[in-house]
């Protein structure tokens, strides 16, 4: 909103002498306002891989990312078998996407990409979903082939080893040490800002949302 005070100023009729007077202020004012407009994301980087094909929680095909060129994306990395982080994770996504909804912001997606193909089928996924009773408008939950789903984590920078297995009568147990992230990727691709996803903080990514659709 401050930036527009830049065309204001140029728009309105000052007098001469008032404008001699403080001509050193005004262009000090004027690189002020310059320097604070267009926030700067902090980073720009390519994810650094083709798309490949995944699988959303309705079995339907996903090209990631190529699915999303022109849109705003934001893609959190979980399992569902997962105790703890990743269902915080999951609820700030929710919450991201109702206030992206009540912000009326246009063209972002959400989508969280399993590390654990195995286990988390599409079946799974959206079975984990609709537990959380989630708005698959412009959500998706995504799976693939393990060589794929590596590649993507690979170039991303997402870490996800698997701890030692254990049977029970329900079947084997193992849980993941993983990377805790929702990671921001702009119009044109690239990761522009990445946030812890459980502790994230939701005003502070809606404001880089924002940025981009500047």
């Amino acid at each position: 909103m401050i930036c527009h005070l830049i065309k204001i100023i140029d728009k309105e009729k000052v007098h001469s002498s008032i404008i001699k007077k403080f001509t050193p202020y005004i262009f000090l004012f004027i690189i002020v306002l310059i320097t604070g407009c267009g926030k700067k994301l902090p980073e720009d980087k390519p994810l650094g891989f083709d798309s490949v094909t995944l699988l959303n929680q309705d079995s339907s095909n996903v090209l990631f990312p190529d699915m999303y060129k022109n849109k705003i994306l934001l893609v959190a990395f979980i399992y569902t078998n997962c105790p703890d982080i990743c269902p915080m994770t999951t609820h700030n996504m929710q919450l991201l996407q109702q206030e992206v909804e009540k912000e009326n912001l246009k063209d972002v997606q959400f989508a969280e990409l399993s590390f654990d193909p195995q286990r988390d089928t599409p079946a799974r996924l959206k079975e984990f979903g609709n537990i959380r009773d989630i708005d698959y408008s412009n959500f998706n939950f995504l799976t693939g082939k393990e060589i794929d789903v590596k590649k993507i984590l690979n170039n991303m920078n997402i870490l996800a080893l698997p701890g030692d297995t254990t049977k029970t009568q329900g079947g084997i147990v193992y849980f993941y040490t993983h990377t805790d992230r929702i990671t921001l990727i702009g119009q044109d691709g690239k990761i522009r800002n990445e946030y812890r996803g459980s502790k994230a903080n939701i005003q502070e990514i809606i404001k880089d949302i924002k940025t981009l659709e500047d």
